[in-house]
């Protein structure tokens, strides 16, 4: 369930040289966390190992000298060679690493060298030894960090602290932030960022003084950052212009699509209105996005500004907000800007859309307004195992109506929660590339999913491999093409995801470009639709040859996205819906990047999300392939797609039409393949049974749908009786004493690790290369504990354990996965 993140290389760099022993000071240039405890080694840590333990500190090197700073802390060896530590890095910016930041990282030590990758997604790996006595490390197996020991690790640290006003503003009395003075004055944008509520009406309030119609001007200026209140350095923002009218209470931007590709910014309509200490000008606030260039994170932002009929204040801004774990920064600054009024092009026809945007809108409700006989701890674990502070936004869509859980930043909550905008990366596949398909069918019948991807587009491969794949192949991950792990049992579902070959995929920017390194990929030793492999790059194929077949069937000018908006979206009443496109050499159009790419509002999520539910159907209108859309969502037989090869309690999850499956039984013995969209990070939207949706977007790196289908299910049955269904027996799981005497002191296999449980509390376990040690614990209940250093974010997760022979089935008390392992010794 990944989906592309471009490769970061941003932590250190490849040294030209090896310099001097460091004499700059770092202790106050690296963040660390709160927790640090370092451990001192026991006896029975080899010397070799336990030379490591301590605080280490100094800058990278280059021929002239040092440059950015690193503190390494190894707060623990063991006795068998593995080491939880943690790195940090400051700022430095020749290489453009702007923020402070650390990480948490489990090492080994072998034949005297510490190492260890960072969790990034590209992984990169890291290594330290002694040379002549003294501590040095490389970056993929280059540079030098050269360290000294450091006595006392709580002298290090982030000496540039921010400070930030999280708490809101009282409501009544004057604004004491973002006033008249601050936004007309020459000053900076303050010491952090504020309270969301300081973008949005504070005190007596009334309508807006002025109208405003015509272009803002904003000159290039700086931003502040920061990471976990650490400040970083100022990061240069580019010049733009942005068109606005009001309307009424709204500040309406005239382009609502991506501005400024590479990258770029979403804006979308803000309010109007005056207060008392404005100097007799009215203010406005609006939402923005930023987006990526290469991946589908968003940053969601806020602007405000005052006006009046002839000029504009500064432009004051901030970003609390992401849907990229791994880049998680506050951003604020306050930009000069001018406003020239001109005639707004077709402003008739654009107010004329815009009411008819506001007619449409769905309607959202807060979480309380679900019926009383749902709340409940079921509904209300909607959020499951992820913390607020990683949900951007989360609820129910019920009858067309959205209930609205939260829509959060790290300075409260999103005032415009509507019009926030999510990186949903995968879930891209299946709002975007799924339903392009199963729009091609209703207009030109089903036998598109039979179509051919060689026949539409010029397949350069050197092999034969994609002779056969189709239109349905591509989309269910079934095309037999592939590089890594080329056995079919045990299954490795995404062996080819997040590799540096799709890495190198994503930075190529036209359609040709991508479409040649999409055809690099080898064959594997199986045909298409035999086994289930996740490529990203398989939907951008799909993609690009779906555009072709339209230009074929519609003329040399249709646009494949065009069509999906204008023919599916626009009439549920979306009429924006930003799209990645491939980036063309001669300013074409390019292809969707359905793989990922779109920005969806929670808007958008009800009027797809019910769509789907109502089979394809609108106000008496078959949008999409009714026959097609039942069996992408498993309601024509449960075994619609291939098995992925993760196990749950009541059965094997499915892949199939680009949604996935988690196989579920209600206590009435009902059962449902229940199918989910998922996109990397935790972004999570879930259609259940009874026809009501769950949706969760979040940067937490957790994919449990678990607590999404029971808080639907808390809305309304998913079925009254399953009439002469079995339910399974009921298995005794394994007593603690039986724990202690069968897995203590054991090693065990599943499909793709090793675990080690060893006498002492420690647990280890390694797979595909990577590795992680924690603690584990037997409860007297009989359940197994056991907390990663790394992995699983450090959660404690506990387990009850079933015995077949030789063979243990983990079952997590608060998931419904079971991993199956394998004693072996």
């Amino acid at each position: 369930m990944i989906a592309p993140v471009i490769a970061l290389t941003l932590i250190v760099f490849v040294s030209l040289g090896v310099g001097p022993v460091d004499a700059r000071d770092c202790r106050d240039e690296t963040p660390l966390p709160a927790d640090v405890k370092l451990v001192a080694p026991g006896s029975d840590v080899p010397a070799t190992a336990s030379r490591f333990a301590g605080a280490w500190i100094g800058a990278w090197m280059e021929e002239s000298g040092d440059t950015v700073c690193a503190t390494l802390i190894v707060e623990e060896v063991l006795s068998t060679g593995h080491a939880r530590l943690i790195y940090s890095h400051g700022a430095w910016e020749p290489r453009r690493i702007r923020q402070p930041r650390f990480y948490r990282a489990s090492g080994r030590i072998v034949d005297g060298v510490l190492h260890f990758v960072l969790p990034v997604p590209d992984r990169p790996p890291l290594a330290y030894k002694f040379v002549d006595g003294s501590l040095s490390g490389t970056f993929r197996g280059a540079g030098n960090h050269a360290v000294t020991r450091a006595a006392d690790p709580t002298r290090i640290g982030c000496r540039a602290q921010v400070i930030g006003v999280a708490s809101p503003p009282s409501g009544v009395a004057p604004r004491d932030r973002l006033t008249a003075a601050e936004l007309l004055g020459s000053g900076t944008a303050g010491h952090g960022p504020i309270h969301n509520d300081y973008f949005m009406p504070l005190g007596s309030t009334a309508p807006a003084r002025h109208s405003l119609r015509g272009t803002l001007a904003i000159a290039a200026s700086s931003m502040s950052s920061a990471y976990q209140e650490c400040r970083g350095l100022a990061v240069r923002t580019p010049s733009g212009t942005i068109d606005f009218f009001t309307h009424g209470e709204y500040l309406v931007p005239v382009i609502r699509g991506i501005v400024g590709s590479p990258g770029g910014m979403i804006v979308s309509p803000g309010r109007v209105w005056s207060e008392p200490g404005d100097l007799g000008m009215s203010r406005a606030s609006f939402p923005f996005v930023l987006v990526n260039e290469f991946n589908n994170g968003t940053r969601n932002g806020l602007a405000t500004f005052l006006f009046d009929d002839t000029r504009v204040s500064a432009l004051r801004f901030q970003i609390v907000q992401e849907t990229m774990a791994w880049e998680k920064y506050d951003y604020w600054g306050q930009a000069p800007m001018v406003y020239t009024p001109r005639t707004i092009a077709d402003e008739t026809a654009a107010r004329a859309r815009f009411d008819e945007e506001l007619r449409r809108q769905a309607p959202i409700r807060p979480w309380g307004a679900l019926p009383a006989t749902a709340h409940g701890p079921l509904l209300d674990g909607i959020d499951g195992e992820v913390t607020t502070d990683d949900v951007s936004a989360s609820g129910l869509v019920v009858d067309g109506v959205v209930y609205v859980r939260g829509c959060n930043t790290r300075y409260g909550a999103y005032p415009y929660c509507r019009e926030m905008r999510h990186g949903v990366f995968s879930v891209t596949k299946s709002l975007g590339g799924a339903v392009a398909l199963l729009r091609l069918a209703q207009k030109y019948g089903d036998a598109v999913f039979d179509a051919k991807i060689k026949d539409y587009v010029t397949v350069t491969a050197s092999h034969d491999g994609w002779e056969h794949v189709t239109f349905a192949d591509a989309l269910s991950m079934a095309t037999g093409i592939g590089e890594l792990s080329p056995q079919r049992q045990p299954n490795d579902p995404t062996a080819d995801e997040n590799k540096p070959r799709m890495f190198a995929w994503m930075a190529k920017r036209s359609a040709t470009e991508k479409l040649d390194a999409g055809f690099a990929y080898p064959k594997y030793p199986w045909t298409h639709g035999e086994v289930f492999r996740y490529n990203s790059v398989h939907t951008f194929v799909l993609a690009a040859a779906m555009d072709a077949y339209l230009k074929r069937h519609a003329g040399p000018n249709a646009q494949l996205w065009d069509m999906v908006v204008r023919e599916v979206f626009e009439p549920i009443g979306i009429f924006h819906a930003p799209k990645m496109h491939t980036l063309e050499t001669d300013a074409s159009r390019g292809i969707p990047l359905l793989a990922y790419g779109l920005y969806p509002t929670i808007d958008d999520v009800a009027k797809l999300t019910t769509l789907l539910q109502s089979d394809g159907r609108y106000e008496g209108r078959q949008l999409l392939s009714a026959t097609k859309l039942a069996e992408a969502l498993y309601r024509t037989s449960a075994n619609s797609g291939l098995p992925i090869g993760w196990r749950y309690r009541d059965g094997e999850a499915r892949y199939h039409l680009s949604f996935w499956s988690v196989p579920y039984r209600t206590t009435t013995g009902c059962f449902f393949q229940i199918p989910y969209m998922s996109g990397f990070g935790g972004n999570l939207i879930v259609l259940l049974p009874n026809r009501v949706s769950a949706f969760r977007f979040a940067d937490a790196m957790s994919y449990d749908v678990e607590g999404m289908i029971l808080a639907g299910e808390a809305v309304r049955p998913f079925c009254t009786s399953a009439g002469a269904a079995v339910m399974a027996p009921q298995r005794a799981p394994l007593t603690a004493t039986e724990l202690r005497a069968e897995i203590v002191g054991r090693t065990f296999d599943s499909d793709f690790a090793r675990l080690v449980i060893e006498r002492n509390g420690i647990v280890s376990v390694e797979s595909k290369g990577d590795f992680d040690i924690g603690r584990w614990r037997v409860t007297d209940d009989g359940q197994y504990c056991r907390t990663w250093n790394v992995g699983d974010r450090g959660r404690p997760r506990c387990y009850r354990l079933y015995r077949d022979g030789d063979t243990f089935e983990l079952h997590a008390i608060d998931r419904w996965g079971v991993t199956k392992l394998r004693r072996i010794d």
